[in-house]
């Protein structure tokens, strides 16, 4: 992958589609989202044999992604708003040197609590990332396509699902879910060393006043951060214990949840190429709306499919399309998203505002895993898809009582 990303990155910036420009540095930073997307979840395909071997619960082992996930909701903001002073490059550099040397820590790490420390530090580091690669992008985009400059660094994410993090399902089979985290520090290293070689230098901002984070709470911004929290907690309250629920759908394990992991990102490109076209277009307050019902149905269908006595075709073809379906509509959302915010905000708060976003990303999924596990340790397995569906239609009013607005670009 990062392969790819480097010989697009050499070629000269040109038309991807009919009146669509796009700087080709803007590649290098889905690198950067590629590594943090995979490390994020690359033990998921393995959660059993960690709890095992850690003597824990799997809903227990389940919180190693609200660890993750929390720190980098409460600290990304003000890192990013500390850090967006400096240079973009030197920070995501330090940011995944980080990530790749607490991965490692991992893959030795003598106990669940040092485990879960450690995912604790990985939160914090990734706040280096995130949302400075998604400022850089927006940044190097043009005036008028934010939007789609902010999706191709999202792509890197959806890559980590196709690619990353079934790829990590795989070392796993044959090295142990300790092996999946050398593999993630690995990655991290080697996309810490791509964007050192050829990302160009960027200037950082002014530094940030309060008043940029007290911006998150006009309706305008308020309400899109909500709906990205939102999302995530709904999706990830499954996708949190995606092993353990594909080995209880279609029994399968190992190498066999990594290609339905694959799936996930197979959906999330598709939804990224729409909320792409979606975010440059006027407010799409019914398109939002409409992604959650679809994120509803999708969510449900992990209780439905457990214990039906169908054809075990019919199984995974079931729950193959749930997971292409679902997430989808995920991440259809979060152009649009983005780009409302990016609209929104002053030009001093943007740092800080997609930082909060990213934020919401990570709470949500933080949120999901611990609600996820909350219903497994209640009513079992197959209280989870229902549970994750509840969270999606909540959604639905607060999408269609957004503030209609245009679409507006950046300040260059």
């Amino acid at each position: 992958m990062m392969v790819i990303i480097f010989v697009i990155g050499l070629l000269p910036s040109s038309n991807m589609a009919a009146g669509v420009f796009v700087d080709k540095r803007i590649f290098f930073l889905a690198a950067a989202s590629f590594a943090t997307g995979t490390e994020a979840y690359v033990y998921a395909g393995h959660l059993e044999t960690l709890a095992h071997d850690l003597g824990q619960p799997v809903s227990t082992a389940g919180q190693l992604a609200t660890a993750f996930a929390l720190t980098y909701a409460i600290m990304a903001p003000l890192v990013a708003g500390l850090a967006g002073r400096f240079g973009r490059r030197p920070v995501m550099v330090s940011g995944l040197v980080l990530i790749g040397a607490l991965n490692l820590m991992a893959a030795i790490a003598p106990s669940f609590g040092a485990l879960i420390a450690i995912r604790f530090a990985c939160g914090l580091a990734a706040g280096l990332v995130g949302p400075i690669a998604t400022l850089a992008a927006a940044e190097l985009a043009p005036p008028d396509q934010p939007g789609r400059a902010m999706a191709v660094v999202l792509s890197g994410i959806t890559l980590a699902f196709v690619l990353g993090i079934p790829i990590g399902s795989v070392v796993g089979d044959w090295a142990g879910w300790r092996g999946t985290f050398v593999y993630a520090g690995v990655l991290a290293f080697g996309c810490a060393a791509l964007i050192r070689a050829v990302f160009p230098a960027l200037p950082g901002g002014a530094p940030r006043r309060l008043g940029a984070f007290a911006e998150a709470l006009r309706p305008a911004i308020a309400g899109p951060l909500l709906l990205t929290m939102a999302g995530f907690a709904a999706t990830f309250s499954a996708v949190a214990y995606v092993g353990p629920l594909v080995t209880a759908i279609a029994g399968l394990t190992g190498s066999g949840i990594g290609a339905m992991q694959a799936l996930i990102g197979v959906g999330s490109i598709a939804g990224i190429v729409l909320g792409g076209r979606m975010a440059d277009q006027p407010g799409r307050r019914g398109f939002l709306a409409g992604s959650f019902l679809v994120s509803a149905a999708a969510l449900s269908s992990y209780s439905l499919l457990l214990g039906t006595g169908l054809p075990r075709f019919m199984i995974l073809a079931g729950l193959s399309l749930a997971i292409i379906a679902g997430a989808a509509a995920l991440f259809s959302r979060t152009p649009v998203i983005q780009t409302r915010l990016v609209a929104a905000a002053s030009a001093e708060a943007r740092p800080v505002v997609l930082a909060l976003n990213g934020s919401m990303v990570l709470f949500g999924q933080g949120l999901g895993a611990a609600v996820g596990g909350m219903a497994i340790d209640v009513a079992g397995l197959p209280a989870v898809g229902f549970t994750a569906a509840l969270a999606a239609l909540v959604a639905v009013p607060l999408a269609l009582g957004l503030p209609a607005m245009a679409v507006a670009a950046p300040a260059q």
